[in-house]
């Protein structure tokens, strides 16, 4: 019985997992994105019922991940007060509901699952993913692989190249984490691992490539921490020049970067983007414009940004300046105390949370994608709900050695 148990919970958190993954469902059933499509979000609620009816069943288990779940609840409870001056309340409203459930499964996600069996679930969900995702490209290329200014380059389940890429770099994290935590299945999941990194080449994502070389190049260095000694230094030493560098070079001089990645160096009119959402946050500097409510269908202060970028913006490509403008320079402060503190967890304790250092490699990713991505607080969003657990094991009350 308590295998049934358990196989039937691992495969309900498998079916949440793909179903954030926002693979097929939406390209299959709504190919241009419209927004008429509002059947689409009845799917939702089953996702939404499985994650409540996980986390109810497991509830003594969250009494693990206190500090997580008083974080991620007041950046909820935050969301939902913006709907009170939010330009579009019923947006907000709706959407923090979303946000809540996503929140919520990442959390069970962390107080749950100890660190092999979540990499490993997570691999077979990637790996299912993948899988799909080849067949996809493979078999039916009008479907996989993009027709349009990107065509050739292989999209699989997703409305297009970078949200597989993106996909599958958390994957690739996955397999190697799990690779590295269940060696009699080792070459397994380093098979699945090439397999990933081999879709993610296949985009021509530059961004994602370079983050699974960081991934790949981070285990040597968490190795030598973890022995310690002369070489640990050293290695840490380094990794916090290179970073500062790093980060030195984003703000001072950020057209090298994007030459290097092969990008245009305008970022193909995000900077004018970013001038026009300035212009428009100092409006509203403190609160924004409501959580969500910023890129509706029918705002004002969007089309605005539209009209003066000769586009149609669909978000701000940078998620600092995205959660800015929905809500503020609070709500901007509120998050970047949760990733400080993250952060801080991880600098000591990112070898006694037993997973394979997936958390902390995690933590580095999200840190890494929000620069041009807008992933922060996103509903219904794996990368997401991936954050929330990596950020309740990291900052958990009781340690994987200790529950």
């Amino acid at each position: 019985m308590a295998l049934w148990i358990f196989r039937a919970e691992a495969g309900l958190t498998i079916f949440c997992f793909l179903m954030l993954s926002n693979a097929l469902v939406g390209p299959l059933f709504n190919p241009t994105q419209g927004e008429e499509a509002g059947f689409l979000r009845l799917l939702w609620l089953p996702v939404y019922g499985t994650a409540l009816l996980l986390s109810l069943l497991r509830w003594d288990k969250f009494l693990n991940i206190l500090p997580a779940v008083f974080m991620i609840g007041g950046l909820i409870l935050f969301c939902f007060a913006s709907k009170f001056w939010s330009i579009e309340p019923s947006v907000t409203t709706r959407r923090t509901i979303a946000l809540f459930f996503t929140c919520v499964f990442g959390l069970y996600l962390g107080a749950r699952w100890r660190g092999p069996h979540l990499t490993e679930l997570l691999g077979i969900s990637f790996a299912i993913l993948a899988v799909g995702a080849l067949i996809a490209c493979v078999a039916a290329p009008g479907f996989g692989v993009h027709q349009d200014v990107n065509a050739g380059l292989w999209k699989g389940l997703w409305y297009e190249k970078n949200q597989m890429a993106a996909m599958m770099t958390l994957g690739f994290i996955a397999c190697t984490t799990t690779a590295y935590q269940v060696p009699e299945r080792r070459r397994l999941w380093i098979g699945f691992a090439v397999l990933m990194f081999f879709l993610v080449l296949m985009t021509r994502s530059k961004t994602s490539l370079l983050a699974c070389m960081l991934v790949a190049g981070a285990f040597p260095v968490f190795f030598a921490l973890k022995k310690g000694g002369v070489l640990s230094i050293l290695f840490v030493w380094l990794a916090s020049t290179a970073s500062l560098g790093a980060m030195a070079l984003y703000v001072m001089a950020p057209e090298l970067i994007f030459k290097a990645l092969g990008k245009d160096p305008t970022l193909t009119g995000r900077t004018e983007i970013w001038e026009s959402l300035g212009r428009l946050s100092d409006k509203r500097p403190l609160l924004g414009y409501g959580y969500k409510a910023f890129w509706t269908k029918d705002s004002v202060p969007a089309a605005v940004v539209r009209q003066e970028t000769s586009w149609e913006v669909p978000s701000a490509h940078n998620g600092w300046l995205d959660l800015l403008i929905q809500l503020g320079w609070v709500g901007v402060i509120l998050f970047g105390a949760c990733l400080v503190a993250c952060f801080f967890c991880a600098l000591f304790r990112y070898e006694r949370v037993k997973d394979g250092f997936f958390s902390v490699l995690m933590l580095m990713l999200f840190s890494f994608l929000i620069l041009s991505e807008s992933f922060i607080l996103s509903q219904n969003s794996l990368v997401w709900a991936l954050f929330v657990c990596a950020l309740a094991r990291l900052t958990a009350n009781a340690l994987e050695s200790e529950r």
